[in-house]
């Protein structure tokens, strides 16, 4: 190979290793944005839950269905809150595999 064509090699190599830092650097930019969105969603609905919650206890005036309701209302909190902890949890996996797959196709 003529010392030419070696240093055409080269950038070509440093060109391609360029833009998958590019293109990394894109992706975690997303992922943060995506965590972003995702806290967003989960400080709104922690607004509603405690509207809701609140709304339940000003208005319901048997103490027995305010209890239930006020308990139905907590589990579902927690399992929206629990969800979306669990998804941003496995945010980066999830596209690391999806980047993987596409490099091997």
């Amino acid at each position: 190979m003529s010392e030419e064509n070696s240093w055409k090699k080269v950038s070509k190599d440093i060109s391609d290793i360029s833009n998958k830092i590019k293109d990394n650097l894109i992706d975690d930019e997303n992922i943060n944005d995506l965590k972003e969105k995702l806290n967003s969603a989960k400080n709104s609905m922690k607004t509603n839950f405690s509207d809701l919650l609140s709304a339940i206890e000003a208005t319901v005036q048997d103490e027995e269905i305010k209890n239930e309701s006020l308990e139905v209302i907590k589990k579902m909190k927690n399992e929206f809150y629990n969800s979306i902890e669990s998804i941003k949890n496995r945010i980066p996996d999830a596209i690391n595999i999806d980047s993987h797959l596409t490099e091997e196709e």
